[in-house]
């Protein structure tokens, strides 16, 4: 008997390696093809771990983390639940379970989670700091102050901790423990004056003005400069409905000398506050912007200011500009104003102001793609085609990865419709589809790259495809109109041709209104012209190539002389 029961231990001994063997093996291949992105398969072989071994906390957590990774957060959070208690010291798989009750602000849930944390990692103070705030939603004031306590046994006296605390025993109502907590923050930082300023606004809050004021006399003695102070002694006087005495120091410390930057800004957003709630402080606010700017500025940080009143206050964006020119001469690469201007002359079509900007904005943030791609552009405009193909191409190069696929798209269209520019079909041809990996709806792209293709005469399936999600998207635009209606006189198909041209080209508008319209070039015409011929209607078609002929935009082909002399379409 005694034999029998060593020979089934040891039979189980066996087993049960064998079990632990086939778990690992499952495991390690789940693991590769979660790494590969591969994630059905790496689920199903989770899944197979948990036949093996129903208890494995490894597999219940990843299969948890697929789960969340599919949108499923219900079951993935099940699953991690699960893990958690099969290893409930596990920290990792705690923090994990605990960011997903705290996603779902369900503190109750969090709060025993977060406990767990902090006994297993004890040097952990943002975990406490979490359980205070989350004890404090809860309304368990003492165990948010208890939490409080535990960092502050970690790191110390702590101003952020400490005001906290004096706020919680505020809401507690026990205000002399509530101002124990800034008087230890005041010892323990006895020269701290920004300290003892917080302190100050504290018991002024608390409504014991004397208090306050006596602690704001103290930090003035010591250092009467104290940007805290003055701004908080400003607030006093606002407060107290001591206006002249708040605007008077508030004008005091704007204009003076040795009045740094911040505080200036600081200052000029309340001025901007008093605009908004009374336009009648406008004209005070202009003068304080003249005044500062009078000077030579040391940095752009009020230029800044005065734009953002621009665009507050609606002004002409030929101002807003104006100014953000001259925080281009004190911060050469200021990106906000660089950003703004190339906006800006962009939408003036401005190809010399799109050309300057974008220089400078290369030039100090080379990485920035967006610059690259508007001095292409602009250089593109101005026939410059080698030069916009190297800018383009070394903004390619350098590119950082964090690029809107939208704006590499673009990027590679420009680079295309360049390409073709210089003759140079084939790589044209490789930028497009480059440019449609990123985007597939680049209509820009589809109209141009299906239109080339047309007037080869190849892929005129794919072209048509393309085209038509073009007239999809902007069924009113006249030039995708004109590409799809070529496109499909090229496969011969006259009749829907001319159904999609005469949308472009009414043949039943008089001459002076056809050439009066300026959205009508001469080559859309003429390609009106072609279909009617086709459609065995030469006059029409010799009408529209003689007005293609008067528009004389240099847009249409050199057979076209040839068409109105002979009275036939020669392609």
């Amino acid at each position: 008997m005694k034999r029998t029961v060593i020979i089934f231990a040891l039979l189980l001994g066996v087993l049960g390696i064998k079990a632990q063997a086939s778990f690992d093996y499952f495991y390690l291949e789940a693991e590769k093809c979660r790494l590969q992105e591969d994630y059905s398969s790496a689920l199903d072989l989770y899944s197979h771990c948990l036949d093996i071994n129903p208890q494995a906390p490894e597999a219940l957590y990843n299969i948890g983390l697929l789960y969340l990774y599919m949108r499923s957060d219900s079951i993935g959070t099940a699953y991690i639940r699960q893990a958690c208690e099969r290893d409930a010291n596990n920290p990792y798989y705690l923090e994990t379970l605990g960011a997903l009750y705290l996603s779902k602000r369900d503190a109750e849930s969090a709060i025993p989670v977060l406990e767990k944390m902090a006994s297993l990692q004890s040097r952990r103070s943002d975990v406490l700091s979490q359980l205070a705030s989350l004890y404090s939603t809860v309304g368990d004031i003492d165990k948010a102050i208890g939490a409080l306590n535990r960092i502050e046994l970690l790191e110390g006296m702590n101003p952020q901790v400490s005001v906290e605390k004096f706020r919680l025993y505020k809401e507690k109502g026990q205000l002399d423990s509530a101002f124990v907590q800034l008087q230890a923050l005041c010892d323990d930082a006895p020269h701290d004056m920004n300290l003892r300023v917080v302190v100050g606004s504290q018991y002024m809050q608390a409504g014991d003005t004397l208090k306050a004021l006596s602690i704001y006399d103290e930090v003035r003695r010591q250092e009467p400069t104290n940007t805290n102070l003055q701004l908080a002694t400003m607030d006093y006087y606002r407060e107290s409905g001591q206006d002249a005495r708040y605007n008077s120091m508030r004008d005091s410390l704007l204009f003076s000398p040795d009045s740094p930057t911040q505080l200036r800004v600081l200052l000029l957003k309340s001025y901007i506050a008093d605009v908004q709630r009374d336009s009648t402080f406008t004209p005070q606010l202009c003068a304080a912007f003249d005044t500062l700017l009078a000077k030579p500025q040391q940095d752009a940080e009020v230029l800044i200011m005065k734009a953002a009143y621009q665009v507050y206050s609606q002004q002409p964006r030929e101002e807003l500009c104006k100014t953000m020119r001259q925080v281009l001469e004190v911060d050469p690469g200021n990106e906000t104003a660089l950003r703004e201007l190339l906006q800006y002359y962009a939408e003036q079509n401005d190809d010399k102001g799109v050309e300057d900007i974008s220089r400078r904005g290369l030039n100090y943030h080379p990485e920035e793609i967006a610059y690259a791609y508007y001095l292409g552009m602009a250089l593109a405009e101005q026939k410059k085609l080698t030069d916009a193909t190297e800018v383009l191409q070394q903004g390619l190069r350098v590119r950082t990865e964090f690029v809107p696929e939208r704006l590499l798209s673009n990027v590679f269209g420009v680079l295309g419709d360049i390409y073709y520019q210089q003759g140079k079909e084939l790589e044209a041809f490789a930028a497009y589809d480059s440019s449609l990996v990123y985007m597939e709806d680049n209509i820009m792209c589809l109209n141009n790259y299906a239109y080339y293709l047309s007037l080869k005469g190849e892929q005129l399936d794919r072209a048509e495809e393309m085209s038509y999600r073009t007239i999809r998207q902007e069924p009113e635009n006249i030039t995708y109109l004109d590409t799809y209606a070529w496109i499909l006189f090229m496969k011969k198909d006259y009749a829907h041709a001319r159904t999609y041209m005469d949308k472009v080209v009414n043949p039943e508008k008089t001459d002076e209104e056809l050439l009066a319209d300026e959205k009508l070039m001469g080559n859309l015409i003429e390609h009106a012209g072609d279909i009617y011929a086709h459609l065995d209607e030469p006059e029409t078609a010799l009408r529209l190539w003689k007005l293609a002929k008067q528009k004389g935009d240099d847009t249409c082909t050199p057979q076209l002389k040839k068409k109105i002399k002979r009275k036939k379409y020669i392609k």
